[in-house]
């Protein structure tokens, strides 16, 4: 049997290639959008790819089965309660597919989504017994799928769901079964995730807590409250991938644009993403960009910030990076990127265009501008556990999801300075008020772990 996992950094997506050379067979599991990955590793074990299997409607990745399909051939299947509009083949409960020796047992195991299955792997080269499951969004490596993002009126169903598919339908495998999970960290799905790629049934149930015999009205307790803010590009990307997304080589060509071309984009309602590091941004920007950063995980932070059925255009130092970027946020339904600055802000500063800039404060900056001016607004827009954990005396908590989706209740000329964890969302706030008129608006820089710091020194 052949077996591979293969990770998205940032999104923190698994996926699994899973075949046999001999029969010179295999299937894709959880694929994401770009599927050249899957395609190298069949070629180069001598396997053709005839199936692709998504384990639920995802909702914060487009699905790869589209492009892998155009390409290759291969057959999608998908549980029927999804109500797929592209061709596929409905997964039930019990189905057995057989990949030469590999052979997959669908599960039905709602929970994460109201159509969610896992995948029973057996290696009959080795074995009738299962050695795996490949859990999906239902168990992660030290935690369990959110069961949300379905919406507030299905909650107490996806909860009854979740415990259910995970105390029942999983408790006839052993300890020793390996389990295989459709996210690790940087995902959105669940909570705390660990780093480590796979775990065992009997480790989760032991070192677990929503997994160690927990009483249904514990766990319900727990899984009704505090998730992270679902993004709002959610629905857009559980509605692609339900209709079925395009293929990549539908979307608009992703060129360098003149500065004319970009000021009629952004006069047509096109929005600049600035993905430079927080200090280039502070320094000189593009007016009325936003400060996304170009970490792994700054897709995620879009989701938060830009419509996915908006015209984008990036903002960086170089081609190479532009299209590093895009690469990343087409993987979440940003297909309408129109194109970049060919030479960045240095060259739209070279031909006489406006810029703005978003100072960066040090800790030592902000204690003096606090000692002086006693109106200054300081803006904290870390999450509430963040907040309550310690925060700079008489500051104002927004955390930044409610500042993006409302406004600031202080007047537009308000000396204001954003703080987070680390500087990286403040610089996000810091744009976005930016954006929406504020004149002057600031960023700590290094955020509270730098405040803290400065602190411990006798700065404060």
């Amino acid at each position: 049997m052949f077996f591979r996992q293969f990770k998205v950094e940032g999104l923190g997506c698994y996926s699994y290639l899973i075949g046999c050379p001999a029969a010179a067979v295999a299937c894709v599991v959880d694929p994401e959008r770009h599927v050249g990955q899957y395609l190298e590793a069949a070629q180069a074990n001598g396997m053709q790819i005839t199936d692709v299997i998504d384990t639920h409607l995802h909702a914060d990745h487009i699905t790869g089965s589209a492009e892998l399909a155009a390409r290759t051939g291969a057959t999608v299947h998908v549980h029927p309660g999804v109500q797929a509009a592209y061709p596929h083949k409905p997964l039930k409960d019990g189905q057995r597919l057989r990949f030469g020796t590999a052979e997959l047992e669908v599960i039905e195991t709602p929970g994460h989504t109201p159509n969610s299955v896992s995948l029973a792997l057996t290696d009959h080269a080795r074995s009738g017994d299962v050695m795996a499951i490949l859990t999906g969004d239902l168990l992660f490596v030290g935690e369990i799928g959110r069961p949300d993002l379905a919406g507030a009126d299905l909650l107490e169903q996806q909860v009854q769901n979740l415990y259910d598919s995970l105390y029942k339908k999983l408790a006839r495998f052993p300890d020793w079964t390996e389990v295989y999970p459709a996210h690790g960290e940087g995902s959105l799905c669940g909570r705390g995730m660990s780093a480590k790629p796979m775990t065992t049934l009997g480790f989760e149930r032991r070192h677990n807590p929503l997994l160690k015999a927990m009483p249904f009205e514990d766990f319900r307790s727990v899984m009704t409250g505090g998730f992270q803010m679902r993004p709002p590009n959610f629905a857009a990307i559980v509605e692609t991938n339900r209709r079925g997304p395009a293929l990549l080589s539908q979307g608009p060509a992703f060129t360098a644009l003149s500065t004319g071309e970009v000021e009629l984009a952004v006069r047509n309602g096109a929005r600049l993403v600035d993905v430079r590091p927080q200090t280039a941004f502070g320094a000189a920007f593009v007016p009325g960009a936003i400060n996304i950063g170009g970490a792994p995980s700054s897709v995620n932070w879009l989701g938060m910030v830009v419509e996915s059925r908006s015209d984008i255009i990036i903002v960086a130092d170089s081609e190479a990076l532009a299209r590093k970027a895009a690469l990343r946020f087409r993987r979440a339904g940003y297909d309408r990127l129109i194109g970049f600055l060919p030479d960045g802000v240095a060259g739209w500063a070279s031909r006489g265009k406006p810029l703005d800039h978003l100072p960066q404060l040090t800790p030592a900056g902000l204690k003096h501008v606090l000692e002086k001016y006693s109106d200054h607004v300081v803006l904290d827009v870390r999450t509430t556990p963040e907040w309550q954990a310690g925060h700079i005396e008489g500051a104002v908590h927004k955390p930044l999801s409610d500042l993006i989706a409302g406004e600031l209740d202080v007047d537009k000329d308000t000396h204001v300075t954003a703080v987070c964890g680390s500087g990286y969302r403040s610089n996000i706030a810091g744009s976005v008020l930016k954006s929406r008129g504020y004149a002057q608006v600031f960023s700590l820089i290094g955020g509270m772990t730098a405040w803290n710091a400065f602190r411990r020194t006798g700065g404060a």
